[in-house]
């Protein structure tokens, strides 16, 4: 069996938001420690934090350091360069991306995704490739050798940066799958993403409404569409 990692990447220094993957969002509890805790209760696979060099996350570093969470740190802004170092540190034959603005990650969701991916041949499983996924609840599963085959020299700024869309664009040339979800379809509009300090209130609210920061997405989704 492929070895499988879940692979979080996180930064300080976000556009909108600057700081928010350390913001305590509930039961003081980070953004950052919220999503970990989320998949490390219900995937039994590595966990690595990725961030960069860059001074401003010697904070990550110095959390996941104190929260005994593994990390890697790699270049800020080539990202996909990062990615690649990781999976060889690593030994990841395939892995799960998920970025650090996602709350409510969906781990039910993920099974399925992994799941797919296991069976079939596919480099990359993923619930974007189509519209119809709530913001926030992105994801893909995909084989390590792409992005190995991939010389990233020759990638434009933009494909560095955010990893998947060389292949998107080009995908054609991939086996990719594209997962359904029926319940994501109908809620697309929703935002259940970190993107602002408003969107943290939402956040709140949601998380205690129900007690725990373990509450299925599934179940938000069903319960609470019209309060998102």
């Amino acid at each position: 069996m492929s070895k499988i990692g879940i692979i979080i990447f996180a930064r300080m220094s976000s556009k909108r938001f600057p700081g928010k993957v350390l913001k305590k969002v509930v039961f003081k509890k980070t953004l950052l420690e919220i999503i970990y805790l989320r998949l490390k209760k219900y995937l039994n696979f590595e966990i690595i934090v990725s961030t960069s060099r860059s001074k401003r996350d010697d904070k990550i570093v110095k959390f996941c350091e104190r929260k005994k969470i593994k990390y890697f740190r790699g270049g800020l802004n080539n990202v996909f360069d990062r990615t690649i170092n990781c999976l060889k540190k690593y030994k990841f034959e395939s892995f799960v991306r998920i970025n650090c603005d996602r709350p409510f990650v969906d781990y039910i969701e993920i099974k399925k995704m992994i799941k797919i991916f296991k069976k079939n041949k596919f480099h990359i499983v993923s619930n974007q490739l189509k519209k119809g996924c709530p913001k926030g609840l992105a994801c893909e599963v995909a084989s390590s050798k792409i992005f190995f085959n991939l010389t990233y020299k020759k990638l434009k700024k933009n494909e560095k940066e955010h990893i998947f869309n060389f292949f998107y664009r080009n995908k054609k040339n991939y086996n990719i799958f594209n997962l359904n979800n029926k319940l994501y379809n109908k809620n697309y509009r929703l935002n259940l993403s970190i993107d602002r300090l408003g969107d943290l209130k939402r956040v709140r609210k949601i998380f205690s409404k129900y007690g725990n920061i373990y509450v299925p997405t599934k179940k938000i989704l069903t319960e609470l569409k019209n309060e998102i």
